[in-house]
């Protein structure tokens, strides 16, 4: 009997410590909401040229995968956006050798404009640098109407 007692006092107390601990995972995913988050990142886009891009409607946003899905079979899924709360940055890397290993970020923010750049992404992963690959990173932030450029 004791031993049934300890074992669902030990029960109670471990799903106790389980809530605190997801309030603080919500948390944390709230702060990563308000700065760049990755939606989309893959080896293979199709374009062969250096591309950015802000996507700010649906209609960019499925032309844009109409082009990338061309050549891939089973092509990627659209993304869901909600376009009133949210853009899209879209990177494409052009053809290169290796897997991508960049990621974007925000250089410069002044009133009037935000200036987004590349950053070498550490990875424990070993590459195949004889592959050529043409890597494609979408990222989603809230909208602003600040002008965004790319350096």
């Amino acid at each position: 009997m004791r031993l049934l007692l300890l074992i669902i006092c030990l029960f109670g107390t471990a799903c106790v410590g389980q809530k605190a601990v997801s309030g603080t995972m919500d948390d944390s995913s709230e702060q990563d909401s308000r700065n760049l988050q990755l939606v989309l990142g893959d080896n293979y886009s199709g374009v062969e040229q250096l591309e950015f891009q802000v996507v700010r409607d649906p209609k960019t946003l499925k032309n844009l995968f109409l082009q990338i899905n061309k050549t891939r079979k089973p092509g990627l899924p659209i993304p869901e956006v909600d376009f009133t709360e949210e853009l899209l940055l879209v990177y494409c890397a052009g053809t290169g050798l290796g897997e991508g290993r960049l990621k974007l970020v925000v250089i410069e923010e002044s009133p009037e404009k935000i200036t987004m750049g590349l950053k070498e992404r550490i990875t424990t992963k070993k590459e195949n640098l004889n592959v050529a690959t043409t890597p494609i990173y979408i990222y989603k932030m809230p909208v602003t109407h600040k002008e965004i450029s790319f350096q």
